[in-house]
């Protein structure tokens, strides 16, 4: 009778290390390449909030202020202003669709909340907001707005105020910021992304505290996970000179 030949706990151990390791070279090909599509997919959804936010002042005038925890995904207006400078998309107020959390806010792919801040520039003192109060634009006029948010390519060097050099100013006057922490929103760390996240805002009905920008810069660059320079925030800033354009085309300004 013939012997019957089977493979070998050897062999059988040798097949199982190299059908890991060619398991581990497609997942890890696999796991970049969803990343890659999450970052594609926020990079439109901004365009597309970029694009709601610009025809909500087209219709009324003026950019519509942010959301905050408590506002249930609506503008958070205050006196002559808004509530907070720096908030979250008011998805709401813009009829935006998309998943939102426990204080209805609306999240990127990484299930964090869109970032919104906007300019509390008072060009003529007279206690409202330029950009986010109804009339403000026009009676301010075209010459003399000033929208104050910055956008700088690091951190190195800003004041709270203004980039650290022409050199790295990548705006100076953007009447409006939206933007996504990306994939490491609950754990971040570098100097370049602590700039864009530097307060926290709660209130909401999940009692979060969620980070939120403390100044009027911001900082927007390549992606880079080296450890102490680490970024992945997708950021989107409005051309004052496009937004002005748009707002002439419309009537809104002379």
């Amino acid at each position: 009778m013939r012997a019957e030949k089977g493979f070998t706990l050897v062999e059988l151990s040798i097949v199982i290390l190299i059908m890991g390791l060619i398991l581990g070279g497609i997942a890890m090909p696999l796991s970049a390449q969803r990343e890659n599509l999450r970052v594609r997919d926020v990079r439109e959804v901004l365009e597309y909030i970029e694009e709601a936010l610009q025809g909500y002042a087209l219709a009324n005038g003026y950019l519509p202020c942010p959301a905050t925890p408590a506002s249930a995904g609506l503008a958070a207006t205050a006196g002559g202003g808004c509530a907070v400078q720096h908030g979250f998309v008011p998805a709401s107020t813009l009829g935006l669709p998309g998943s939102r959390n426990d204080d209805n806010l609306l999240l990127d792919p990484w299930g964090s909340p869109f970032r919104y801040s906007v300019s509390a520039a008072d060009v003529d003192g007279d206690g409202y907001w330029d950009f986010t109060t109804g009339g403000e634009l026009r009676d301010v006029g075209m010459p003399d707005l000033a929208p104050d948010l910055s956008v700088c390519s690091t951190a190195a060097g800003t004041t709270a105020s203004a980039c650290g050099s022409t050199t790295t100013t990548l705006s100076s006057r953007a009447p409006m910021i939206v933007y996504s922490m990306g994939k490491d929103w609950a754990s971040f760390g570098g100097a370049d992304q602590l700039e864009n996240a530097g307060a926290t805002l709660g209130g909401g009905p999940s009692g979060t505290n969620y980070p939120v920008a403390a100044d009027l810069v911001f900082v927007s660059r390549s992606r880079s996970g080296q450890s102490g320079s680490e970024f992945d925030d997708v950021v989107v800033w409005m051309s004052p000179l496009s937004l002005y354009h748009e707002l002439v085309i419309s009537g809104q300004l002379p």
